[in-house]
């Protein structure tokens, strides 16, 4: 008899929703015949492009049809579109400006057209997600990797800015992925090269740090985020902290040493905070396994199972075929031998399902669309600029009352962790 959770589940199904649970990177311009029966064995969730994949605009839109061909048309197809150093396109459109000169402009209406001409070029070449906005606490840090790319320190700010991009982005229909879950603006390392500790208490996190994640899910009268990207950082504090509030639930406890691991693979981070605490129940998307925060302390497919058991629903694999093969088979053996539940995977694909109804169907590309469209982000560079030095700014985003904006505001109560995180 099959194990619990597999009866009517056939070995195909169980393999190609394994599969589903991989958001992966390729090394081509243009599926060959290895790279398309990849995909079509594999049939991943979701497949991100890089500056490697990208030749020319036709190009672009001919490799993501044929992805779509390939891995199904109903995959994510994604991209670090976040303007500024993290620009995948700036050889083939006008560069796109960087959430630093939108937070110096701080204007919240072209923040919300900057999301939208992004969203627009995006779609023109056949993506329906973004990983952004970045939704850090941190200014120019050159110590964790974020510099230019977040939207400024303070939760207000990031909170009005990012909301905006969010809300052009979304309504051009390309998903946003806010990240880096719960906050890299404390981190003083990079987690591209070795695994950031930040140091912020639990009080720190849940009033400053999660507040631009709260907002943008839950409170903000416009688009709301549908899905996260989790952080490859340590955060021992809060770990510690949601440890002992929940063994007082009765929960048992998670792996020791919580200082030593990345939230990724944190049932603390992903499952109590984010889940139970916060009631987050959308898509959960793991940063690049192939890290050096993770790869550090395990293997890829040993930590692509131990981010889906701690709550996330699809590990991004940016670099090697040989991990996004042993990542499946890895899932897929966790379901057999019943350390992986066919009700999580069942979940993590629902999630996906959910998010993708917003985005549209896929459009042709337009070669006049698309130069008029980068023409308009030339303008709005200018428009950025003019607005930083004339000093029109958009209001502070605090709350009804002019008061700081913090996650105690969003609650019935003062207490962020009222009924431990309890359903209601």
């Amino acid at each position: 008899m099959p194990p619990k959770g597999l009866q009517g589940e056939t070995e195909e199904s169980l393999e190609a929703k394994a599969g589903r649970l991989l958001f992966v990177g390729l090394p081509v311009t243009r599926l060959d015949r290895h790279w398309r029966a990849l995909l079509r064995e594999v049939r991943p969730g979701g497949v991100i492009l890089f500056g490697r994949n990208v030749e020319s605009a036709e190009q672009v839109a001919l490799l993501n049809a044929q992805i779509r061909d390939a891995a199904g048309a109903r995959v994510f197809i994604g991209v670090d579109q976040e303007g500024g150093l993290v620009d995948r396109f700036r050889e083939i459109c006008e560069p796109a400006p960087s959430a630093k000169a939108v937070r110096e402009a701080a204007r919240a209406d072209l923040a919300e057209v900057y999301g939208f001409l992004t969203a627009r070029v995006l779609r023109l070449l056949g993506f329906n997600m973004n990983f952004a906005p970045v939704l850090d606490l941190s200014g120019d840090n050159e110590e964790n990797g974020l510099r230019a790319r977040t939207f400024g320190v303070n939760p207000e700010m990031v909170s009005l800015l990012g909301g905006a991009y969010l809300d052009g982005l979304q309504r051009g229909q390309i998903i946003g992925v806010g990240k880096h879950f719960p906050g890299l603006g404390g981190s003083k390392v990079d987690s591209h090269r070795r695994l950031p500790v930040v140091t912020h208490t639990w009080q720190e996190i849940f009033q400053r740090d999660l507040v631009p994640f709260m907002d943008l899910m839950f409170h903000r009268p416009g688009e709301r985020l549908r899905s996260v990207m989790v952080s490859h950082a340590a955060f021992p504090d809060i770990s510690e902290f949601l440890q002992e509030l929940f063994r007082q639930q009765g929960d048992p406890p998670t792996m020791q040493g919580l200082h030593e691991f990345p939230a990724t693979i944190s049932g603390n981070v992903t499952t109590r905070l984010l889940r139970r605490i916060m009631k987050f129940d959308g898509l959960v998307i793991t940063d690049d396994m192939e890290m050096g925060a993770v790869v550090q302390t395990l293997s890829v497919p040993a930590a692509s199972l131990r981010a889906i058991e701690a709550g996330s629903d699809m590990v991004l694999i940016c670099e090697h075929e040989e991990n996004v093969v042993a990542a499946r088979d890895e899932f897929v053996r966790a379901v057999r031998e019943q350390r992986l539940s066919m009700r999580a995977v069942n979940a993590a694909v629902r999630r996906m399902e959910w998010a993708m109804q917003l985005a549209g169907e896929p459009e042709q590309f337009d070669t006049e669309e698309f130069n008029a469209v980068s023409r308009r982000v030339g303008r709005l560079k200018l428009d950025l600029k003019a607005a930083e030095e004339t000093g029109q700014y958009a209001p502070v985003y605090g709350t009804d009352d002019d008061g700081t904006r913090l996650s105690s505001n969003f609650l019935r109560t003062s207490d962020p962790l009222a009924n431990g995180g309890k359903e209601e």
